[in-house]
């Protein structure tokens, strides 16, 4: 007997792009993954704190994966949802809306160039920020990035002038760039993360902008993060399909952990990375970023905080597991710092990440926290709550 198409199971594909690679991966309607794949990017270090990538690069890697997790899923087009996009927050990228092409390199969330810049901005602005963004004034986020770039490149100097410029971060070249149409699109999760967006009304903030000598016809469109953003163009994979979610690679894992207050989950990727849902209560607590997550019905405040450890410490340990078991010690030491920290004591830590994949953070953790640690179903957190992002029907 030959199923209906409504009896098809229905697939969700996730692009994932992070900080190191972009992966594309399909998951059937039980969450179980049935194709992925992964291609590497690099990133410049020109100068001591600087660090760029390549806007086509990025976008070359995103059409690939894409075209070839679903080649290897052998999942007809029609038999998908949508997809969805998660990717690395804070990153600035800026290009021509005419040509389409990138006026300078996409300066990631690393690059510190700004530093000097934001100690002034601190001073003198630092108090109205926080209580506008939930975050200081520092080089990881966005508008310094954006005002450094204004001030330093001639090609988008004159691009501002002709009315040509567009700015955003890597969802919006994803999307502008994958969907029909060009739609200059972001969602409020990687809005939350530039110093230009009022968290509290979820808008552009014109004080904002002028703290920080922007202008807002640069800016995109934003929405919230289970939303309609366009199709994907036809060529990518041969059908038009449509692109429903969009969320920062942190808060899509915070949403893979549960939607509900007090919820608390660890990422163990490039970086570490802590968040707890605080809901509707606007809270500063120092030592944590406010930001926004997905709720079940609409966005939320949730805090975050990073430790600089991760990945890249694990990669050279891996052949001397007494030296990688230490490291791991340590590394769940600091975290249990942070989460004794936080506001509400947690009922249990969802981890993932790639550092959680040979289980042993699912045994140290607990140990150090006293706490039941519950390993996400994957350990791509981020991909997972992207896709869970994206409505059934």
């Amino acid at each position: 007997m030959t199923a209906s198409p409504s009896d098809k199971q229905k697939y969700r594909l996730v692009l994932d792009a992070g900080t190191t690679g972009i992966k594309a991966l399909v998951l059937d309607e039980q969450e179980n993954l049935v194709a992925k794949d992964y291609q590497a990017i690099s990133t410049a270090r020109p100068e001591t704190g600087r660090a760029e990538q390549d806007p086509q690069q990025i976008l070359s890697a995103a059409v690939e994966v894409i075209r070839r997790a679903v080649s290897a899923s052998a999942i007809p087009p029609k038999e998908f949802i949508g997809f969805a996009i998660t990717n690395q927050r804070e990153t600035s990228l800026i290009w021509h809306k005419k040509t389409g092409q990138p006026l300078y390199p996409a300066i990631i969330w690393e690059d510190t160039r700004t530093t000097i810049l934001c100690e002034a901005w601190q001073k003198n602005f630092g108090e109205e920020v926080r209580q506008k963004t939930g975050l200081p004034c520092d080089p990881y986020f966005s508008a310094p990035k954006i005002h450094w770039t204004l001030d330093h490149v001639p090609e988008a100097q004159k691009a501002r002038q002709e009315k040509q410029l567009l700015w955003g971060t890597l969802d919006s070249w994803l999307i502008w760039n994958l969907t029909e149409g060009h739609p200059h699109l972001t969602d409020q999760t990687n809005a939350s993360r530039t110093l230009l967006f009022n968290i509290h009304d979820k808008k552009w903030d014109k004080k904002l902008l002028e703290i920080f000598n922007l202008p807002a016809d640069i800016l995109p469109k934003v929405k919230p993060s289970a939303s309609h953003y366009g199709k994907l163009n036809q060529e990518i994979i041969g059908a038009e399909l449509p692109l429903l979610a969009v969320c920062g690679d942190q808060q899509a894992s915070m949403f893979a952990a549960g939607a509900k207050t007090g919820t608390t989950k660890v990422t163990f990727g490039t970086g570490t990375f802590i968040m707890q849902i605080i809901d509707d209560h606007f809270q500063l607590i120092d030592g944590f970023f406010t930001t926004l997550t997905p709720g079940e019905a609409k966005s939320v405040f949730a805090l975050e905080a990073t430790i600089n450890k991760g990945g890249a410490d694990v990669e050279p340990l891996l052949k001397n597991p007494q030296a990688l078991e230490e490291f791991l010690w340590q590394l769940a030491r600091d975290v249990d710092k942070i989460i004794k920290q936080l506001p509400i004591k947690p009922k249990e830590i969802i981890i993932d990440g790639g550092v959680t994949r040979d289980g042993i953070l699912a045994r140290i953790q607990p140990t150090i926290s006293n706490l039941p640690v519950i390993e996400q179903k994957i350990f791509d957190g981020t991909a997972l709550g992207a896709a869970r992002l994206i409505p059934s029907k």
